[in-house]
C-alpha cells in the first residue's frame, strides 16, 4: 500500500509543477485541483490524516475559485471561510504540532488561490512551501518532498516568464 500512496504522491507532484506555469487564474486553480485529489489520497494511504482532510478542503475551495467569474463565488469572503475551516480541520485532526504545518501552509494557499491575479497567486504560494515541505519529509511523503522541492523554483520560474515588469498578464475568460 506504501508504494501505491507514493505513486499518488508523485502523481500530486506532476500536477503542483504544472500549476504555476499557467498564465491564467482559472487553468492555475484547475490544475491544483487535480494535485489537491492526488495529495489527499496520498496523504490517507500514508495516514498523514491532517495533510488528506486539507487536501479534500483543498479541492473544494479550488471548485469554488474556478467559478470566480459567478456572482456566488466571488465573494472575498471565501477566502476567509476556507482559511477558517483550515483551522477547524487543524483542531479536529490534531496529530501535534505538526498538524500546525499544513493548517498554516493551506491557509496562505486559500489566499493565494482566492486571488484573481496570477502574479499575486504566485507570491502568495511561496510561504507554504516550506511548511509543507517539513510535513512531508516528517510523514515519508517522497512526493510531497518533491513537491515543494520543486514548487519555488516552478513559482520563481512562473514569475520571470510572467511577472517581469513589462509583462503583461492574461485575464480570465469567463
Amino acid at each position: 500500500m506504501n508504494m501505491i500512496a507514493q505513486l499518488f504522491g508523485i502523481l500530486g507532484f506532476i500536477f503542483s509543477i504544472i500549476t504555476y506555469q499557467q498564465n491564467t487564474h482559472k487553468r492555475i486553480v484547475f490544475i491544483q485541483l487535480l494535485g489537491n485529489i492526488s495529495f489527499a489520497t496520498h496523504f490517507y494511504l500514508l495516514g498523514a490524516y491532517t495533510g488528506a482532510i486539507l487536501n479534500a478542503v483543498g479541492l473544494v475551495r479550488c471548485v469554488v475559485y474556478m467559478f470566480k467569474a459567478k456572482k456566488w463565488a466571488s465573494s472575498a469572503w471565501w477566502i476567509v471561510l476556507f482559511s477558517f475551516i483550515c483551522v477547524i480541520v487543524c483542531i479536529i485532526s490534531w496529530e501535534g504540532p505538526i498538524s500546525l504545518l499544513p493548517a498554516v501552509a493551506m491557509v496562505f494557499t486559500s489566499i493565494a488561490f482566492g486571488l484573481d491575479n496570477p502574479k499575486r497567486t504566485r507570491q502568495f504560494s511561496i510561504p507554504s512551501s516550506p511548511l509543507w515541505l517539513i510535513y512531508n519529509a516528517l510523514n515519508q511523503s517522497y512526493g510531497g518532498v518533491m513537491t515543494e522541492s520543486f514548487n519555488i523554483i516552478s513559482i520563481l520560474v512562473g514569475m520571470l516568464r510572467y511577472d517581469r515588469k513589462g509583462k503583461q498578464i492574461k485575464k480570465d475568460c469567463a
